[in-house]
């Protein structure tokens, strides 16, 4: 496959008679600018116009390099088809990165085993939705930055008497055919496996009682839940595997264009505007208000004698639940605890870890930023999650990797 395809323009040639005065006339070309549509975004989604090259028309130019990117169709919010469009955040980035970088994206949706054949057998340039594997690693250069998260989960229904994957045995278990969950599960003994060509397959056989429970991404899970306002299912706390999502790339050229691409928008914030846009549920004033409400009557209980510092937090998850904290003191200051970490954790007691919002009451009324290590607690089960700031009458949010943009991960 030819990755880049440059028509080149013709060049003017002066010609000079010796001993005699010219009489040409250079000739002149116009070159036009590079496809800077960003399919189904926003133009205020991504403000940063001096970034990105103006455009008046979305056909590819002739002097404009062109990849074939192919994927999941099935693999919501990251690609996927809807109303016979093709859409998803790693469409979107992809032309954000091609804007930048020269060059316009050929989507081709298919299940996910053929994307993965099309790609090996030398017909694309690009595939998504990679999570790095011992075998993958042999067959796939990697981008050097992750663009995603994928931790494989375990859902079954709100009623379900299991709590752990241990609980697997002698149930009928969902996968998608050739994902990592089905891999994970085919050594597990007294487990039957139920391969489906995707994971909106696979969750739609737990809802119709055809399995026990789906083990799939929960990123792309929680999404199509919340897509579809499915109700009565939760995820196991722990997670089979944490993974990060990656870009699969056949040209080395490429492979470094995309590279300084993604560090680019991520420096520059463009990266996060578009994650929120993707996977971010936001807040209704409601819930703003209920958010504070509740950090402010926990910190009534705080436990405070050497500060005198009262502090709240509230923490709201997926399924609507607050949780709450306050500060809890010790002569050991060591020892001493904050109101959002116990909020946190109270949470993640109870088994209910997809957190969504928090918010942390000062004394003086406030809502405040959290401290560095209740960031990086935060950022530890998702950089999706909203922060509020601000006093009453003028919240705003903010992603907590917006404020916390280096934190430390350990995914692959």
């Amino acid at each position: 496959m030819i990755f880049i395809r440059i028509t080149l323009g013709l060049i003017a040639l002066i010609i000079v008679a010796v001993g005699s005065v010219t009489a040409d006339t250079p000739a002149s070309t116009s070159v036009s600018t590079m496809d800077s549509t960003l399919a189904s975004t926003p133009a205020n989604m991504l403000a940063r116009t001096s970034d990105i090259a103006p455009t008046d028309t979305p056909e590819q130019s002739d002097n404009e390099a062109s990849i074939v990117f192919v994927f999941d169709r099935d693999f919501a919010p990251f690609t996927y088809e809807e109303n016979g469009s093709i859409v998803g955040f790693e469409l979107d980035l992809l032309r954000l990165l091609g804007e930048d970088e020269g060059f316009s994206v050929i989507p081709q949706p298919m299940i996910w085993t053929d994307a993965k054949l099309s790609f090996q057998r030398g017909d694309a340039d690009v595939i998504g939705g990679l999570v790095k594997t011992e075998e993958r690693l042999k067959e796939y250069n990697f981008t050097a930055l992750s663009h995603g998260t994928f931790d494989i989960l375990t859902f079954v229904l709100d009623d379900s008497d299991i709590r752990s994957a241990g609980m697997l045995q002698g149930r009928r278990v969902a996968v998608q055919n050739g994902s990592i969950a089905q891999d994970r599960l085919k050594n597990q003994t007294n487990v039957q496996v139920l391969a489906y060509d995707s994971e909106g397959e696979g969750l739609q056989s737990l809802l119709s009682g055809d399995a026990d429970a789906f083990v799939g991404g929960g990123s792309t899970t929680w999404f199509r839940i919340g897509q579809q306002n499915i109700s009565g299912i939760r995820a196991l706390a722990m997670p089979w595997e944490m993974h990060a999502i990656y870009f699969g790339v056949r040209d080395p050229k490429l492979l470094q264009s995309l590279d300084r691409g993604l560090e680019r928008l991520i420096q520059d914030g463009r990266y996060d505007q578009l994650y929120r846009r993707w996977f971010v549920r936001e807040l209704e004033e409601s819930e703003i208000q209920a958010l504070v409400n509740a950090s402010r009557q926990a910190s009534l209980r705080a436990y405070a004698p050497y500060s005198r510092y009262a502090v709240g937090a509230a923490v709201l998850t997926a399924s609507g639940r607050i949780y709450t904290g306050c500060n809890v003191e010790n002569a050991l200051y060591g020892l001493s605890t904050s109101a959002l970490k116990v909020a946190v954790f109270k949470a993640i007691s109870e088994g209910d870890g997809n957190i969504r919002a928090v918010a942390n009451y000062l004394p003086d009324g406030r809502a405040a930023a959290p401290t560095g290590d209740e960031r990086q607690i935060l950022y530890e089960f998702g950089r999706s999650i909203l922060v509020i700031l601000g006093e009453e009458g003028n919240y705003t949010t903010k992603m907590v990797s917006e404020l916390f943009p280096y934190p430390f991960e350990i995914r692959e």
